[in-house]
């Protein structure tokens, strides 16, 4: 369960962009901030793999995204 979830998609900055295929042909490229205490202990691939772990059959028509992947704790000290 994330306690903050925000997905920005940035296709549009990436238009005719070769080989990018997206979701709905449109959507492509997106930045990610999560923050959960499932990532405790984890280092920052085990984090990632787990985000696409949960994207599941999405993932692969995602050409790019930007993952920031944070437990609560070091969110609170970022504040």
């Amino acid at each position: 369960q994330p306690g903050e979830l925000r997905l920005v998609d940035n296709s549009q900055q990436h238009a005719g962009h070769a080989g990018a295929k997206g979701l709905d042909g449109d959507e492509t490229h997106f930045d990610l901030y999560i923050t959960s205490d499932a990532f405790d202990g984890l280092s920052l691939v085990k984090r990632h793999k787990l985000v696409y772990m949960m994207l599941g059959e999405i993932m692969p028509k995602i050409h790019a995204m930007q993952i920031k992947a944070l437990t609560l704790a070091e969110a609170d000290a970022k504040k």
